[in-house]
């Protein structure tokens, strides 16, 4: 998305060295970052986006209780997402902006224009699809219904996905001050992951465990706390050093690939083994799978390494010519923000239209079978809506991509030059040989 997904051709053009700046921004130019690194993000994101796919796939049609627990446990595994979308975000900023300077008003004109066009269409969008969509929905009065708007927009809550828009805003807004952070305690990572898992940890702990406030207005307020920047602290931290030192991590990644793997698999065990033990066929308390249980952190810190170790092997492979995935890779990521707009729109079509329900006449012992096919309609149909969106002259209001012409323009005539050819012998005497 725009908003998690600034545009590659950024990545391969803006980045620096630490230092200082207006929003924290180092002054001197450092070389620009490979292409390789652009990639790797791309990768990452394009499958966190599929991973929330997944994930409302999954809840969409798996609800009886002989698979509620298998099906909360893959909306578990896939709570990755919203984590990893904040350190890619941040990983993206820290490179395209270092070396760039810029002050926090400029930055933010820039940014917010980028994300809060779409973030409003959509809220008003699903506000009125899912009184038109979705069964026994009954349209409100019109001062009920622009009252339950304005409480969308300020909440996030137009839509079950778009609360990561607001999560993003508020990475905007606090850039400028992370940034002047980062430069001075970039030579410290391990001081600051230490600080902001702290910080995430405490608001686990406070989500899971503490009682609810009573009163309507604490409970407002801690109803909407989980998308504060404190829930994401140590992402936000892992993201923004991982770009200040991504040679150095990329390269401790390779050499010690069995140990971190290892780790990796223990981390997820651990994870995976709490929420079987704290579960049971056909009971799932809701504490069990919170996207804040502190059991979960392993699992979240082991999956997105291992993405990221996925992307850079992959990225190994393109560079070599071996990777046939390059252009879908490319061609997802430019359509990644659209995707996650519209696909709760396709979902919500779908089981109108019974669609979602026949898939229980026609697999009705295969919960895998009814997961794995509506999550590959839903995401053929978003890209299809997408290509279709990208055309029109609204594209970057619900695309946050500009738009795409219909027709590729003609390509200018090439004037013909003629010249005489060398010999080719000669050509070759004239060369420096090898080596010198």
């Amino acid at each position: 998305m725009q908003t998690v997904d600034d545009t590659t051709e950024q990545l391969h053009t803006d980045a620096g060295p630490p230092g200082g700046g207006s929003t924290g921004v180092a002054a001197e130019p450092r070389k620009k970052p490979s292409s390789g690194r652009a990639h790797t993000a791309d990768f990452v994101r394009v499958l966190l986006f599929a991973g929330v796919v997944v994930a409302h796939s999954v809840n969409a049609i798996n609800t009886t209780p002989d698979v509620i627990r298998s099906a909360n446990l893959v909306g578990t595994i896939c709570h990755l997402t919203r984590y990893g979308f904040v350190a890619v975000t941040l990983f993206v900023l820290v490179l395209s902006t270092r070396g760039k300077p810029m002050s926090p008003v400029a930055f933010w004109r820039r940014r917010f224009g980028m994300v809060v066009g779409p973030y409003l269409v959509w809220t008003l969008l699903y506000s009125l699809t899912d009184h038109v969509i979705i069964a026994d929905n009954p349209w409100p009065t019109p001062a009920r219904f622009f009252s339950d708007l304005g409480q969308d927009i300020v909440t996030g809550e137009g839509k079950y996905q778009l609360y990561f828009l607001l999560i993003s805003m508020q990475i905007y807004l606090a850039f400028p001050l992370v940034s002047w952070i980062l430069d001075r305690t970039a030579h410290r990572p391990w001081r600051v992951l230490g600080v902001a898992a702290v910080i995430q940890l405490a608001a686990f702990v406070f989500y899971q465990y503490l009682p609810r406030p009573a009163g309507p207005t604490w409970t407002l307020v801690y109803d909407n706390l989980w998308k504060t920047l404190p829930m994401y602290a140590l992402f936000i931290a892992i993201g923004a050093l991982a770009a200040v030192h991504h040679e150095a991590m990329n390269e401790w990644l390779r050499t010690h690939a069995i140990a971190v793997i290892s780790a990796c698999g223990i981390g997820t065990a651990f994870s995976v083994g709490a929420y079987l033990l704290a579960t049971s066929p056909g009971n799932v308390p809701l504490q069990a799978n919170t996207p804040w249980n502190p059991v979960n952190l392993p699992w979240f810190l082991a999956g997105l390494t291992l993405l990221w170790m996925l992307a850079l092997v992959w990225n190994a492979r393109r560079e070599s010519g071996r990777a046939m995935s390059s252009k879908a890779v490319s061609y997802a990521s430019f359509r990644a923000f659209g995707v996650f707009a519209v696909h709760p729109l396709i979902l919500d079509i779908l089981g109108r239209t019974g669609f979602i329900g026949a898939l229980f006449g026609w697999f009705p012992h295969s919960a895998a079978i009814r997961t794995t096919l509506l999550t590959a309609v839903v995401l053929a149909l978003s890209l299809v809506v997408v290509d279709i969106l990208l055309r029109t002259p609204v594209s970057k209001w619900l695309t946050a991509r500009p738009r795409v012409p219909v027709r590729r323009p003609a390509k200018p005539a090439v004037a013909t030059v003629v010249q005489s050819v060398p010999d080719p012998q000669e050509s070759a005497a004239a060369s420096p040989a090898p080596g010198h």
